[in-house]
Parts: C-alpha cells; sequence; structure tokens
C-alpha cells in the first residue's frame, strides 16, 4: 500500500511539472526593442505585421540618430560659447589686473585737487572712466591803483569729466597716455573797483568752462590695487561769468578773473590710489 501510494505521488508531481511546462512554452516572449524583433523575423517574411515591426526599427533608429545628432549640437555650441568666452578674456582683459572695474581716489594740483574717479578696463589697453572733483582756491584780484586784493575773490570750483587712458604696455608697471573732457562750475565772489570813485564793491555770481586735457603718466597695477601719477594739461576752450541777478546778466569782470584763475590751473600733477573689483 505505501509503495503504490508513493508511486501515486511521483507521477501526479510529474504530471503538474509538464503541464506547467507545456503551458509556459505557449507564451511567447516579445522583446520590447523593435529592431530585435526585426532581426528576429524571417528574412522573406513580407506580412503586415513584420513589415510594421521593421518600420517601427526604422522609426526607433532615427529617433536614436535625431537624438545624438542633438546632444553633438549642444556639446558643439557649448565648446563655441567657451571659446567665445576665453577669447574676448584674452583680446579684452588686461593681464596686470585681474578686475576690470575700478574706483580711484587722486590728489594734486591743476583744475581740480581732489576727488574721485571711476571706470571700467573695456580692452587689454584701454580704459574709460568718469570723475568728480573739487578745487578750494581764492583768485587775487587787482583794483583800480594796482593792489592785489589778496583773499578777496573766491573761485572754489566743481568739476566732472569724462577720460580714457591708452596703456603702452600689459605689464605690472605701464606708461600711459589718456585724453578727455572736463566741465567746471563755481560760484565767484570777487571785489572789484567801478573806477568810478564809488569805491570797491563785492560782485558775486557763478561761472561755467567746458576744456579738454591731455595726460601721460605711470600706473602700478597688482591684482586688484592701483596706483600712478600723470601729468594733465588743461586747455579751456569755453569760459563764461554771469551775475548773481534774476536774468543771470553776463559779467565781463567775473569772466576775466574766471578765465585767468583757470588758466593759472591748466598744468597739474595728480596721484591716483585705487581699487578694481
Amino acid at each position: 500500500m505505501r509503495l503504490n501510494a508513493a508511486r501515486f505521488l511521483a507521477g501526479a508531481a510529474l504530471l503538474l511539472v509538464a503541464a506547467k511546462a507545456r503551458a509556459q512554452s505557449l507564451v511567447e516572449v516579445v522583446p520590447d526593442d523593435p529592431c530585435e524583433r526585426a532581426r528576429a523575423l524571417a528574412y522573406d517574411d513580407e506580412s503586415p505585421p513584420a513589415q510594421e515591426i521593421r518600420r517601427a526599427c526604422h522609426l526607433e533608429r532615427f529617433e536614436s540618430r535625431l537624438t545624438v545628432e542633438r546632444e553633438e549640437s549642444i556639446a558643439v555650441a557649448e565648446r563655441r560659447r567657451t571659446a567665445r568666452i576665453e577669447r574676448w578674456i584674452d583680446e579684452t582683459q588686461p593681464a596686470r589686473a585681474t578686475k576690470p572695474f575700478f574706483v580711484d581716489a587722486f590728489l594734486g594740483t591743476g583744475v581740480a585737487t581732489y576727488g574721485l574717479n571711476a571706470g571700467w578696463d573695456v580692452l587689454r589697453n584701454l580704459e574709460l572712466a568718469a570723475w568728480l572733483g573739487r578745487r578750494s582756491i581764492s583768485c587775487d584780484d587787482v583794483d583800480a591803483y594796482g593792489n592785489t586784493l589778496v583773499g578777496a575773490a573766491n573761485c572754489s570750483r566743481t568739476s566732472f569729466g569724462l577720460h580714457g587712458r591708452w596703456y603702452a604696455l600689459m605689464t605690472k608697471l605701464t606708461p600711459f597716455l589718456g585724453a578727455g573732457l572736463t566741465v567746471t562750475s563755481a560760484h565767484l565772489q570777487i571785489v572789484n573797483d567801478p573806477h568810478d570813485g564809488s569805491g570797491a564793491k563785492l560782485v558775486t555770481g557763478s561761472g561755467r568752462s567746458n576744456s579738454l586735457n591731455v595726460s601721460g603718466g605711470l600706473q602700478i597695477a597688482v591684482s586688484a590695487f592701483r596706483l600712478s601719477v600723470e601729468y594733465v594739461y588743461e586747455y579751456a576752450f569755453y569760459t563764461g561769468a554771469s551775475s548773481d541777478d534774476a536774468k543771470k546778466t553776463p559779467n565781463n569782470d567775473l569772466n576775466k578773473v574766471w578765465s585767468d584763475s583757470l588758466r593759472q590751473d591748466r598744468n597739474g600733477i595728480r596721484a591716483e590710489v585705487g581699487y578694481a573689483f
């Protein structure tokens, strides 16, 4: 009895395994890749399902090629952009300074004796800047008897300018040449003798001038720090002065003193120290 039961159980197990294998063999495993399915087709299979599988494979290959071409075009554009940036840096940014924007403070003589200067190194050898300066000064007047009225006249002025510098070398120490335009204004106050016996009187008004300048000097630039010394020649091509009345009447006496003051200060020396960022 026991032997027959064991044989029965073994036979049942074999039947179950065979049925399971037969069931699995009826399921067709279809790959996800259409090109793999196309390779599994017979060479002479021209049935509609086979043609559809081959078209799907062609589309898959076309999509893959487009993806590769897009990735290559993006990589080429990125390389070109990097090359343009490197070329721009090589052609425009100075080797003697790592940062193109700067602010300087200056002291000296000339139209303005102190002030601030701010600008940008637009090319390897060229910088453009704007500056604002001030000079407090008494421009002496002369009365009808030839006596100098020391300290009686005030020609303190404020100047605004635009200028450029061209650096000769790319080293840390380099000579440079410069040129620019300056606009100057001032509140004027002089003691004037009208020569009519009425005595000297105080005349007040305002003055303005436009001038061109040229300069030359030396600069030391180490990383972010800048130091320069330059000679500046200022040529005033326009001067004007008016009284402090309601009509702002032009005043020749004020203009003469104003022009003489600017002429005396057309030569100047400036020392500048600054920081780039």
